[in-house]
């Protein structure tokens, strides 16, 4: 993308945020309860961020070595894919893999497709601390989940995909 067609979609998402903002003031109760919404979410989010980082640290690993080592176990892959789909940037997966690699608990194998871009692989160290983490995060999902309506639940989570596709198509434009 030029960097004036950048220019022009950070004007032209600036504009839709005004507009929004617009919105909201207007006292719209549709427009409190979704920004309320979207407080709650972030709320979640950091509870999330702090259990998973409960959960990992007795396997000496945090959220995000957690994080990465689950997608090398899924697939070998570069970095740059496994940042993709984890929605971080390269550079911060490339130091998470790389300190995964001098723990052992991943190493670098190469990618037929790309002679730089080597494969992250996790190693058989790297999968007991995974397993150790999943079993964990089991245990704890059954004790957090146990008062929970599935159906609701699942309602839920096909509620907040749709908020998630509508802020996807704010992003797009």
């Amino acid at each position: 993308m030029r960097i004036a067609d950048r220019y022009d979609s950070l004007l032209s998402m600036k504009a839709k945020v005004a507009t929004g903002q617009r919105a909201v003031k207007a006292g719209s109760a549709v427009c409190e309860m979704y920004t309320s919404l979207l407080d709650q979410v972030v709320a979640l989010a950091k509870v999330v961020e702090t259990l998973g980082n409960d959960l990992a640290r007795p396997s000496g690993q945090s959220l995000a070595r957690w994080q990465v080592l689950a997608a090398a176990d899924r697939e070998a892959a570069p970095v740059v894919a496994i940042a993709a789909a984890l929605g971080h940037t390269r550079q911060s997966v490339q130091r998470i893999a790389d300190a995964l690699v001098q723990d052992e608990l991943a190493h670098y194998r190469p990618n037929p497709a790309h002679q730089r871009a080597k494969l992250l692989e996790i190693s058989p160290a790297g999968r007991a601390a995974l397993q150790n983490m999943q079993k964990a995060k089991d245990l704890c999902t059954r004790r957090a989940a146990s008062n929970l309506d599935a159906t609701e639940l699942d309602h839920v989570r096909q509620f907040l995909r749709e908020v998630q596709r509508q802020l996807e198509t704010e992003l797009t434009g």
